[in-house]
């Protein structure tokens, strides 16, 4: 039997004289409140009410237990008051873990935006590049990119490739390679060593780095190519900076993902910027 409907119950008889009033002011038979009162003196070994014909007055150990009471009722109350605030008005800290990358990317709008909306939250960033086990981490939100997802109750929001990219002038000087084959000949640039475990690289690379703008800059100075994701290479590929040379070469797609540790149930705060991530990426696309 529920303890807090028991404790209600209790509350009601006292509260209105009797049974059967305390039955129609809570909705229920008398018979339930009879079996509620039963419960609480059976779980106490203890009479709460003296009993007699005309009325029921409290013993000594019901009052204590009905000041008690009054207590539990009220903060309960109060702290479901509390998570309606916090659900209509969510403010604290926001806790997020995000991959090394997009400090190079977006990422700085998106927070940007989300401040504004929501002045009273407050985000504690940490960009990295390590593994986050997000049951035991005290991160609110853990953004991955990962070809394989092993986790549950995850969030997608983005898919991407790695390409390999050239500038202009190598490519005027060396050709577009037209095969795997052709590409493995040149040096190749890395951002992250995760790229190492992907089949079609299958050569030691010249440099892994996680600054797009040193890649491009030993790209330009080393007449290397760089393989790495196209949401990194967007900006430079718009503006001409480099080229895709490797269009019809398959590389497996990478998935740029959120992870909770809350399950089912997302606290407001957490659910508002994994709603403004769906947002943007769905409106970038």
């Amino acid at each position: 039997m529920d303890k807090l409907d028991c404790i209600h119950t209790f509350i009601s008889v006292v509260e209105n004289g009797n049974f059967s009033n305390a039955s129609r002011n809570l909705g229920i038979t008398r018979d339930q409140v009879s079996k509620r009162i039963f419960y609480l003196e059976s779980l106490f070994s203890t009479s709460l009410f003296i009993r007699n014909t005309r009325k029921m007055d409290l013993t000594h150990s019901g009052e204590k237990f009905y000041q008690r009471c009054k207590i539990i009722v009220k903060e309960l109350d109060l702290a479901a008051n509390d998570f309606i605030y916090d659900q209509k008005y969510p403010e604290g800290i926001l806790k997020i873990n995000a991959p090394h990358a997009f400090i190079q990317t977006c990422f700085s709008d998106i927070i940007s935006n989300f401040l504004i909306q929501y002045p009273n939250i407050e985000i504690d960033l940490l960009f990295s590049e390590k593994t986050i086990d997000n049951n035991e981490s005290k991160f609110d939100i853990v953004l991955k990119i990962e070809e394989d997802i092993k986790e549950e109750n995850i969030f997608i929001l983005d898919t991407y490739k790695r390409n390999f990219y050239a500038t202009s002038a190598f490519l005027n000087k060396h050709g577009k390679p037209k095969s795997i084959e052709e590409l493995r000949k040149y040096n190749i640039l890395l951002y992250s060593k995760s790229d190492l475990k992907n089949k079609i690289i299958n050569s030691s690379p010249q440099l892994i780095c996680n600054n797009i703008e040193i890649l491009l800059d030993f790209c330009k100075k080393n007449q290397s190519i760089l393989f790495i994701s196209d949401f990194l290479a967007k900006k430079y590929e718009d503006d001409g900076v480099i080229i895709n040379c490797s269009q019809d070469i398959f590389s497996p797609k990478l998935h740029f993902y959120a992870t909770t540790p809350y399950g089912s149930k997302i606290p407001k705060k957490v659910e508002l910027f994994l709603d403004l991530l769906k947002q943007y990426f769905s409106n970038y696309h």
